[in-house]
């Protein structure tokens, strides 16, 4: 099954009667590196949070998922949401990140949660080791804008400040060769590869919960061609890690 993040206004209208896919809404206020947010009543599937938390927040969260509301799962980073929602009959799903990069680290978190996501820095052998041996099916990257970094200071309103120039909330950079796609909110300011992640030869995985795309920043005819029919050909992508091994030997 597919799970997608909405990232357009009109695109889960496009897509909510397909079977085969559970839509994913970033949720307004505690996320970053989303244009696009949505209220909690407006949400009838998962809900994503992806920002750093203080207590205040959690506080304030809790109070928000406890709502009379539709919602059927969620994919949360911070650990300190396992405990308001302990008590709530949806899926729950750990976005560690960078962190779900080996069985037993996924397969510890797995004893708290329904399911965790494997992590997008590693390679296509090591991605279908993990799977093949998780405790709990596991959900997989197959497509999406690859996050490099998240800060919660306002890089790009602080660097226009200081320099005085007009503040701009998205910026597309490169350093040397590298692309990178820059967004910031008032939560932070959060990294991308501006080439998209291509996974999808990943799909044939046994032991996944759900295949994930995450089309962040693109247009709708774009975000149906590669959610439905797999197709990548009018859009910029790259296999990165897939791959390429990010471990590296130092020198003597």
């Amino acid at each position: 099954m597919k799970l997608v993040t909405v990232t357009s206004n009109t695109i889960s209208d496009k897509l909510k009667n397909n079977e085969d896919i559970m839509l994913l809404y970033p949720l307004k206020s505690y996320t970053v590196g989303y244009p696009i947010t949505f209220d909690i009543k407006d949400i009838d599937g998962f809900v994503l949070i992806n920002r750093i938390l203080d207590d205040f927040d959690l506080d304030e969260l809790d109070t928000i998922l406890h709502k009379k509301n539709n919602i059927k799962g969620i994919v949360f980073d911070d650990l300190g949401i396992l405990d308001i929602i302990s008590d709530l009959n949806i899926t729950k799903i750990l976005l560690i990140n960078h962190y779900g990069n080996n069985t037993r680290s996924i397969n510890y978190y797995l004893e708290y949660t329904d399911s965790v996501v494997v992590s997008s820095d590693i390679t296509k052998e090591e991605i279908k080791e993990i799977v093949k041996n998780t405790i709990k099916p596991v959900v997989v990257n197959v497509f999406g804008m690859k996050d490099l970094m998240y800060s919660r200071r306002l890089l790009l309103a602080n660097y226009a400040k200081y320099y005085n120039i007009p503040n701009k909330n998205v910026l597309d950079v490169k350093i040397k060769d590298n692309g990178f796609k820059i967004f910031e909110n008032e939560y932070g300011t959060y990294f991308y590869a501006s080439k998209y992640y291509n996974a999808l030869n990943l799909l044939d995985l046994d032991n996944v919960l759900y295949f994930w795309y995450n089309p962040v920043f693109l247009d709708d005819e774009q975000i149906l061609d590669v959610v439905i029919n797999n197709d990548v050909s009018n859009i910029d992508n790259d296999s990165l890690f897939l791959d390429k091994a990010t471990t590296y030997r130092i020198g003597d």
